[in-house]
């Protein structure tokens, strides 16, 4: 009989000991899901939150490049606006000239990080201000300009001409003018060089193609950087002493083919 009640103890407590072990098994994975389900929860919720960070906006391209992200087509005119008042003012262009614009603009709508929406006034200034490449958003104008303003400077005279002089060769010609004076481009081109070049001073090279290359030395300031494209008339600097030079005026040189020209021709 004891014997009996003893067996019975041991099957009661295996079983209770087989219950408990399940049960904790079952709780442990019950836990583990929970924890599971949270971290998923936390997830979603994160995404929920990086969706309310984000605002509509517009991708603005000109020429198939993007320019700017905008908050609105309100402010794509006010971009092209802001660029266009730079370049007449640039140009020197009168108010009766006609500006039109050149460059293809698109846009699309999108989804984006606040921070990265700098607004208008950041993007005509990144336009107008950057690399010495040209800009983005480009513009043509029509003006009246005669051939007299056409000229390498609006005003002055030629005070040394192409050929000898003091025994050595001038390779240009030299427009005697007033400080400050501006130096308008003769030919249509690309800016090569801008800048510091001994003998020249503040120099600005012009590529006119046909192998023609146009010189405006002694500069005072310079208007232009390399990569510009300028049209026939465009200010691109003013009249100054720099380098080798005995007073103010603009030294203008024409080159084919590297050979020095005689650049009366090309101011008529």
């Amino acid at each position: 009989m004891f014997k009996k009640v003893k067996k019975i103890k041991i099957i009661i407590l295996l079983s209770i000991i087989i219950f408990t072990t399940g049960f904790t098994i079952i709780s442990i994975d019950k836990i583990y899901e929970y924890k599971a389900n949270i971290e998923t929860y936390n997830k979603i919720k994160e995404l929920t939150n990086d969706e309310k960070n984000l605002y509509d906006a517009i991708i603005v391209k000109s020429d198939g490049k993007d320019i700017a992200i905008l908050k609105s087509e309100s402010e794509i005119k006010q971009l092209i606006d802001g660029v266009k008042q730079e370049y007449i003012k640039l140009n020197e262009l009168s108010d009766n000239t006609s500006v039109k614009l050149k460059s293809k603009i698109t846009y699309y709508r999108t989804k984006i990080y606040a921070e990265k929406i700098k607004g208008v006034k950041y993007y005509v200034s990144d336009i107008v201000g950057g690399s010495g490449d040209k800009w983005s958003i480009k513009f043509s104008y029509n003006s009246n300009i005669n051939k007299e303003q056409a000229t390498v400077v609006s005003r002055g005279a030629v005070s040394s001409g192409f050929g000898m002089r003091w025994g050595r060769m001038h390779n240009g010609i030299d427009l005697a003018a007033p400080m400050g004076t501006p130096i308008y481009a003769v030919l249509s081109g690309k800016v090569i060089f801008s800048g510091w070049q001994n003998g020249y001073g503040n120099v600005v090279k012009i590529d006119n193609g046909d192998n023609i290359v146009t010189i405006y030395g002694h500069c005072s300031k310079l208007f232009v950087k390399e990569g510009h494209t300028i049209e026939k008339g465009n200010k691109i600097a003013e009249v100054g002493s720099t380098g080798r030079s005995t007073g103010p005026h603009v030294h203008f040189e024409v080159r084919k083919n590297g050979v020095p020209q005689n650049p009366e021709g090309y101011l008529k």
